[in-house]
This record gives C-alpha cells, sequence and structure tokens, in this order.
C-alpha cells in the first residue's frame, strides 16, 4: 500500500456543522452536568483547538525559559544586578530600552529675498522657519523649537 503526505479534505466537511462533544474535567463536580456537553459549530471547536495549541506552545516556551533561569540562579551570587538584568533579558528574548533626554544646539544660516517695497515694514522674526531633524540609528522622538532668529 502506498503512503501520501497529501491531506485530502472530506467532501462531506461542513464547518457550520453544529456538534455536541463532552467536556473532560477531572476538576468538575460529578453533580454539575449542566455544560459537561455544550453544542458549538465545527469551526468554533476548530478556534478553540488552535487557541490551545497556541497557548500550549507558548507555556511549554515560557516553562523552557522558566527553567533556564532556575538553573542560572546560583551563578547570580557571583554577578552584578546588570548582568543579572542582561541575562534574565536574554533568556526571556527581552531587548528593554531605557530613554535618554538629549538636547542639542544647531546653526542655521540663511538668506531670504524681501521686496524693497516691503523692506521698510519687514521683521526678521516675522519668518516662518521651519527645521525638520531625524535620527536614522535610533528610534528617537525629535521636537524641533527655534527659539531665535536674528539679522547678522
Amino acid at each position: 500500500m502506498e503512503t501520501t503526505n497529501e491531506i485530502v479534505v472530506p467532501q462531506h466537511y461542513n464547518p457550520n456543522q453544529i456538534v455536541t462533544y463532552r467536556i473532560i474535567d477531572s476538576e468538575a463536580h460529578q453533580s454539575d452536568y449542566t455544560n459537561w456537553y455544550p453544542t458549538v459549530k465545527v469551526s468554533d471547536l476548530e478556534y478553540e483547538l488552535h487557541q490551545y495549541r497556541k497557548d500550549k506552545r507558548s507555556l511549554n516556551k515560557y516553562i523552557e525559559h522558566t527553567g533556564m533561569l532556575e538553573n542560572r540562579l546560583p551563578d547570580y551570587l557571583d554577578m552584578d544586578s546588570e548582568e543579572i538584568v542582561a541575562d534574565i533579558c536574554s533568556i526571556f528574548g527581552f531587548n528593554p530600552t531605557k530613554e535618554i533626554q538629549f538636547e542639542a544646539t544647531a546653526t542655521i544660516t540663511g538668506t531670504v529675498s524681501v521686496p524693497l517695497d516691503e523692506l521698510a515694514n519687514f521683521d526678521i522674526n516675522d519668518i516662518d522657519l521651519n527645521v525638520y531633524a531625524d535620527s536614522h540609528s535610533h528610534d528617537a522622538e525629535i521636537d524641533v523649537e527655534i527659539d531665535n532668529i536674528y539679522q547678522v
């Protein structure tokens, strides 16, 4: 007999079919039979099973990380706090960030053309100056404020 890995969907498959199934729960009270046989659509049951498998993978990963952390506890006695935090972050795959405030000074020079008939009423502070700053090397929030514009 030849075996293949091909998945064949049955012709009678109906994801909207209503099914009744029995909940197996060893912690449930034997006298409470009201919720032991829920009725749901097959698609809802498939989704619940998918969520269960996803949660089980997450739980297994968490248990693995917790075991690694537990095994490293004796080593932490000889380490400083920064090394411990870095090790815990590497075990759990965290990449924490710390916000550092900064201030920069920039000199901006330019030339503005003013018509001669407006020269008498021209005020250099009336210039609407837009300056853009960005950081391409880090995730940064940058605000630019023009404090003083003066004529040289």
